[in-house]
């Protein structure tokens, strides 16, 4: 099967300040706006015009081929590029590859009109992950709700009426303190705790 794109779609980028950055790495965001492919956009046409409102610096590329093919877009590879026009860039090729060896190759050729951006809104960049150092130490979750006790590494919590003679007189919902003293049970102070469990 020849090597043909699939999808294609195309995003105007511009600064939210005029003369300002498009920049991906930083939380104010851009404008985002409609470019207009001409002619529309079939598989079997290789080259386009794609109208940018004023203002435009970068045009933001998907593009999608379901023939095997890899894909670049200005000679990056990947299904999605942005890509800055600004200083007169005429044309952004997508290049389409079959084993090692370009297949299919179609151009995009940036026209930046005087038309502003109307239909423009504005995408606010996501915070980055916080990093391992500055999350909380050790949260878990029980049932859905973020825990915060400390539980450590010597079994101390919820777990005590397991080590201290079955210590607990309510199915092990609450610990009880009390010393009983360890003999019951064994002949020598049976009478002692006869009804040490009672209360």
């Amino acid at each position: 099967m020849a090597a043909i794109l699939n999808f294609l779609n195309v995003d105007a980028q511009i600064p939210l300040t005029e003369g300002g950055e498009v920049d991906h790495t930083k939380s104010e965001g851009f404008k985002k706006a409609k470019a207009t492919l001409s002619p529309a956009f079939s598989s079997a046409v290789t080259e386009y015009v794609v109208d940018v409102p004023a203002g435009t610096t970068h045009v933001n590329v998907m593009a999608t081929s379901f023939s095997g093919a890899s894909v670049k877009i200005a000679d990056v590879p990947g299904n999605m590029c942005c890509v800055d026009i600004r200083g007169g860039v005429s044309a952004v090729p997508i290049t389409l590859e079959l084993n090692g060896a370009v297949a299919a190759t179609y151009v995009l050729r940036p026209n930046v009109t005087a038309d502003t951006a109307a239909d423009a809104r504005v995408v606010m960049h996501e915070k980055p992950p916080v990093a391992p150092e500055d999350a909380p130490a050790h949260v878990h979750m029980h049932g859905g709700v973020p825990c915060t006790a400390d539980h450590g590494e010597d079994g101390e919590h919820g777990h005590d009426h397991s080590h201290k003679h079955g210590h607990s007189h309510d199915g092990g919902k609450t610990e009880c303190h009390e010393d009983h003293g360890h003999g019951h049970g064994h002949g020598e102070k049976k009478e002692e705790h006869g009804h040490g469990h009672g209360h």
